[in-house]
């Protein structure tokens, strides 16, 4: 399962909202030319690593108007629940913002709106990778069957993607933040 957030700049985003097929173009788009990546995975022995590296460092590192995370948002969201005092927003992330009508395979497109964008920012800063690290503990992941494995392994904990892409994801809200934008965020299939 993959989680999208895509920037959006807009004076009306009820009209945005009333356009479904651009709505779900803006969410369906992952983020990289998927083409090109199967295109790379397709042809692994002949494929040049320095082009899949820079394929993946510009969906990876916040700069773009989408951003994914595949399957480690549960991690994420897990982590903050266990090891929070306060009601930090990205313990709810993926049910943050306002749901629309405009529906995909996996439930309601929601929206973000800047004010959310701005705590979910400040809480990202304020938890650097290192810190969540930390918290993550395997008894507890393993107890509440933390997506997406159901039985985790200390090495699948130590190379966990969201350590790679934390800081993509704080550029990310950062430059949404900046921007005042909006940010919709689907749930769809990878």
């Amino acid at each position: 399962m993959i989680t999208t957030f895509t920037r959006v700049a807009t004076d009306d985003l009820d009209a945005l909202i009333d356009d479904e097929e651009l709505v779900l173009s803006l969410v369906n788009d992952l983020g990289f030319d998927g083409q090109l990546v199967q295109q790379l995975a397709g042809n692994a022995a002949a494929a040049n690593p320095e082009v899949l590296f820079q394929t993946l460092e510009g969906r990876w590192n916040g700069q773009g108007q989408v951003y994914s995370i595949e399957d480690q948002i549960d991690l994420l969201e897990h982590i903050v629940q266990q090891s929070s005092e306060d009601h930090s927003p990205l313990a709810q992330l993926s049910k943050a913002g306002r749901a629309t009508s405009i529906h995909n395979d996996h439930g309601p497109i929601r929206v973000l709106f800047p004010s959310q964008i701005d705590a979910i920012n400040d809480s990202l800063t304020s938890l650097p990778v290192e810190v969540l690290q930390g918290k993550a503990q395997l008894e507890s992941l393993n107890a509440d069957a933390v997506r997406p494995h159901k039985e985790w392994t200390q090495q699948e904990l130590i190379s966990a993607p969201l350590w790679q892409i934390h800081d993509g994801l704080c550029t990310f809200f950062q430059n949404a933040t900046d921007n005042d934008e909006y940010i919709l965020m689907a749930r769809q299939e990878g």
